[in-house]
């Protein structure tokens, strides 16, 4: 990066910080609770959350690196750098809700968590916003056309499609396949940073070995899979361990939201 100010990054930086800070607050308020297999559909919650704030954080570092209208400070409040900056506090912002589809109520109560279909939704959201922060950083920063549709716009919009996708099949989860359903969409998040991984590859300069090819190609296949495997045994509700459903639809304490009886289809 240029030498010079840069409140800017530090401001979002700060912001991604603060996200992955809520992260770990729920989690120690989990652990204190106790029942950790009761309560796994939290914990695979917050480990979706905090793969989707991780690999966010890494590729919003790397495009400091690699488009330049990202470097720059905002001069004012009407031009590209400051729309920038409203997008990147939105992601964040987002970030902090897909953190709180896992929320406790109160001192003594049992926590609450979101369905599936309403995780799914965040999801989608979060990469419309990155179909978004794409356009005024990459059409501004005068990226080769090749480079701007391979590695950023076709990894997105296949990924928001197949957001789109995994929200329908997910939808009426029940509580033991929550689990399931965060699989599919943890492994959705790990595909499009596969893929804009593969489209960097043969979109930049060439790598010097065909290793390097191969390798990013199978990380994408492995998550494809993966997506493929969770969204399945969700929609199919494919039997989980016996005693592993046991201890998530026990009675007491209550891991889904009020209302909602444990086990039961939505």
């Amino acid at each position: 990066m240029p030498a010079g100010p840069r409140l800017r990054h530090d401001f979002v930086g700060m912001m991604y910080a603060v996200a992955i800070g809520e992260v770990g607050l729920q989690a120690v308020a989990l652990v204190k609770v106790g029942h950790p297999w009761h309560f796994l559909p939290a914990y695979s919650h917050l480990l979706l959350a905090l793969v989707v704030i991780a690999t966010s954080f890494v590729g919003w570092s790397a495009s400091l690196r690699w488009v330049p209208e990202a470097q720059d400070n905002v001069p004012n409040v009407f031009s590209w750098e400051f729309l920038v900056l409203l997008l990147d506090v939105s992601l964040v912002i987002f970030y902090f809700i897909l953190v709180r589809t896992v929320e406790f109520a109160g001192e003594g109560r049992a926590p609450s968590i979101a369905p599936a279909e309403r995780v799914a939704f965040w999801i989608k959201v979060i990469f419309f916003l990155y179909l978004l922060w794409d356009f005024p950083t990459k059409i501004a920063s005068g990226i080769p056309l090749r480079s701007w549709f391979g590695e950023f716009i076709v990894p997105t919009v296949v990924c928001l499609a197949l957001a789109f996708v995994a929200g329908c099949l997910v939808n009426g989860a029940d509580c033991s396949h929550l689990v399931t359903a965060d699989l599919a969409l943890l492994s959705l998040v790990l595909l499009f940073r596969a893929l804009k991984n593969l489209g960097a590859t043969f979109s930049r300069a060439p790598p010097k070995t065909p290793w390097i090819k191969l390798r990013k190609a199978g990380s994408s296949i492995v998550c494809g899979v993966l997506l493929l495997l969770g969204l399945l045994w969700t929609l199919r509700a494919w039997p989980l361990p016996s005693r592993l459903v046991t201890a998530i639809e026990s009675p007491s304490p209550s891991c889904i939201e009020p209302g909602v009886e444990p086990g039961s289809p939505r």
